[in-house]
């Protein structure tokens, strides 16, 4: 499982979203909660992949537990681009501020983590 770093994007000078780009992790990846983070999935494999939010347990409104969901719609085979989010922290977010997500497979799929400036 790999922490992501956010890549800024910001109204005055963009952002070099093709530099973030990492390799899915295995075992699902991290990153930072927040309204202003989204996640981008690129698929060049042949199967379409589904990317899974894991919710921490009670981060839920009034302490309840939101359960493991797929994201909609799956991100296509072999050209899929999608971008999902934001992420706030609640309910999404861990103890630790972080946002923890899986894939339905890895090979020749890359993700980043794309921060929207505020300014």
């Amino acid at each position: 499982m790999a922490a992501l770093t956010p890549v800024l994007c910001a109204r005055s000078g963009g952002g070099d979203i093709a530099a973030g780009l990492t390799s899915a992790g295995a075992g699902g990846d991290t990153l930072p909660s927040g309204y202003q983070n989204f996640l981008r999935v690129k698929n060049g494999n042949a199967a379409a992949c589904t990317v899974t939010v894991t919710p921490a347990a009670s981060g839920g409104p009034l302490g309840t537990t939101v359960a493991p969901f797929a994201l909609s719609p799956v991100v296509g085979a072999t050209t899929g681009d999608r971008i999902y989010g934001p992420f706030p922290q609640n309910p999404f977010g861990d103890s630790n501020g972080n946002v923890n997500v899986s894939y339905s497979v890895t090979a020749t799929v890359t993700v980043e983590c794309l921060q929207m400036s505020t300014s």
